[in-house]
């Protein structure tokens, strides 16, 4: 799932790490690693979690929009 794949890209390039993803999602650094693997969808917890750990809320709401509308994301653009 591309989804995980562009919070995994923006996360990366803001230099944060899953367990400090997963502390501002309230969840587990194991279920970050899923939803970036693409084995889990991303609840509106842990995408707030990506929101306040990245300092990027617009990044994660254009990932949300992309899904939502069937459109690719392309993360360079962000």
């Amino acid at each position: 799932m591309w989804v995980g794949q562009a919070l995994r890209m923006l996360r990366l390039h803001t230099g944060v790490t899953q367990d400090y993803v997963a502390y501002c999602a309230r969840t587990t650094q194991a279920q970050i690693a899923r939803v970036e693997l693409g084995t889990r969808q991303p609840t509106l917890c842990v995408l707030r979690g990506y929101a306040r750990a990245t300092g990027q809320p617009e990044a994660v709401m254009r990932i949300c929009e992309a899904a939502i509308l069937g459109l690719e994301y392309d993360a360079m653009s962000a």
